[in-house]
């Protein structure tokens, strides 16, 4: 046994400790493993707290067999980084670095390889699990099996989860990526279903819509041609990924170049896709290269989250991510022009559930689901973002989608279980000793409360400790 297995075993008999006393006080608890991606505000008992913000080594890659083993809060930069010293990477990385294995699994994460392998979770092979009575399991396909598919997704709602082993597959030096000009919604949906048959051929797809008559439909493969331009996206002085997506699409039907690999996986770090762009518009600065330049260290995805809390704006923006079948998009991109009126707007194909995963957002009838990310500040005061997102979610029902809930849900009660399986779900609380430890993914993701928006606070905050990560 290696050090770093000894000391992840003494970590983990630290964390069955600490349920087998709540378990014992029948006392509701939370995890906290120090950051978060979810749009909620985070609130915190400091007596109903599961520490796991040490579970963050990576215990093993295995490149013969093609696994790694890491603990759950091992962030994608690094997990990268480091299969990558071997040629490999994780078959789903999502796009921004600070997003942990954990949180990807608990948290329905997906990216543009999602059309081939599914949404994070899906890659990963097995579970170390803590369950609420202290008691250490592993979970797989083959052994607890109705465990491992319901932690898909639902949001620490069944037990701590210390050790993920996962799928690595082999990776080229650069990403080679297509851009292909469309000029409407139908074209845009009639494309990504054309690429994502071709999985044997294509390792990467995603969508930008600029506005209802202007987008680009990304392709990506994996690749060591050095006869095309290089592009990066990591450095202050380079472009947001879409700023020049946007410029391609302006200039060229077809477009291809070269991305380093790390640039392309964590392309939308900068900017937090463009959502940071409303940073400009709130210190009325002009938004060019030169003040992206100089606005770079507080424009990455870690420290926007972290403003993101501290100021508490999520209630003043639309930040969801709605999964639909394939036939029922083009309305719902219909319904979005008109009721919301945000651009750009992402589209992903992928997700397909295994229909085991009852929780996932792709837990729906298709043979292709797209996810339309729509991301934005609107107008109105907090009862209207209330009702925009009400009406976007009956909307969604009606067109028979789900939502991926990192994001705020307003449903009610009734409305939460006519979309999930309560008696599916409510049977595996039971069975591995959740129900009187772990708050309800009902109880996780419904916001219920107006936050408390202060841009003041939220930058002393950051400037007290500029260096601090989100909620550690």
């Amino acid at each position: 046994m290696t050090l770093a297995e000894k000391l992840h075993n003494k970590k983990v008999k630290n964390v069955s400790k600490q349920l087998k006393k709540f378990s014992k006080l029948k006392k509701k608890v939370k995890i906290y493993h120090g950051t978060t991606n979810s749009t909620r505000r985070q609130k915190y008992q400091k007596d109903a707290l599961i520490y796991t913000s040490d579970l963050n080594t990576i215990l093993e890659i295995n490149t013969e067999k093609k696994f790694a083993i890491v603990e759950p809060n091992v962030p994608m930069d690094m997990l990268t980084k480091e299969t990558l010293k071997y040629g490999f990477v994780p078959p789903v990385v999502m796009e921004f670095p600070g997003i942990t294995v954990g949180g990807g699994i608990q948290g329905g994460a997906g990216e543009s390889s999602s059309f081939k392998y599914g949404g994070f979770h899906q890659t990963c092979l097995e579970y170390e699990m803590v369950l609420g009575n202290g008691t250490i399991v592993t979970v797989s396909p083959r052994k607890n099996a109705d465990l491992f598919w319901g932690t898909a997704c639902s949001y620490g709602s069944l037990g701590v989860i210390t050790k993920v082993k996962l799928r690595i597959i082999p990776a080229k030096k650069y990403v080679l990526l297509t851009y292909q000009r469309i000029n409407s919604f139908a074209e845009s949906i009639k494309l990504l279903e054309k690429e994502a048959k071709a999985k044997t051929s294509t390792d990467f797809i995603d969508g930008i819509l600029f506005s209802k008559k202007s987008g680009t439909i990304m392709t990506g493969i994996f690749s060591d041609k050095k006869d095309l331009p290089v592009v990066t996206f990591s450095k202050a002085a380079d472009d947001w990924f879409y700023t020049h997506a946007e410029e391609m699409t302006n200039k060229h039907t077809t477009w291809q170049e070269l991305i380093p690999i790390e640039d392309y996986l964590f392309r939308y770090n900068r900017g937090g896709f463009w959502v940071g762009t409303y940073a400009f518009r709130k210190m009325q600065l002009p938004f060019n290269k030169m003040t992206r330049f100089l606005l770079d260290p507080l424009m990455h995805t870690r420290t926007l989250y972290r403003f993101l809390h501290a100021i508490n704006i999520s209630q003043r923006q639309i930040i969801q991510d709605f999964l639909l079948p394939k036939e029922n998009v083009l309305s719902f991109l219909d319904y979005i022009d008109k009721k919301v009126k945000v651009y750009p707007v992402w589209l992903l194909p992928g997700f397909l559930s295994d229909q085991h995963d009852n929780l996932s957002p792709g837990y729906l009838k298709s043979d292709l689901l797209i996810d339309v990310g729509v991301w934005g500040k609107v107008s109105g005061n907090y009862e209207d973002l209330i009702k925009l997102n009400r009406d976007l979610e009956k909307e969604l029902y009606k067109s028979k989608g789900r939502k991926v809930l990192y994001a705020h849900q307003y449903y009610t009660k009734e409305e939460f279980w006519k979309i999930y399986n309560k008696k599916w779900y409510e049977g595996l609380r039971k069975k591995y000793f959740a129900n009187e430890v772990f708050p309800d993914v009902y109880e996780k993701t419904y916001v219920s409360e107006r936050y408390d928006y202060s841009i003041i606070k939220g930058l002393l905050d950051v400037l007290k400790s500029p260096f601090k990560l989100p909620l550690s």
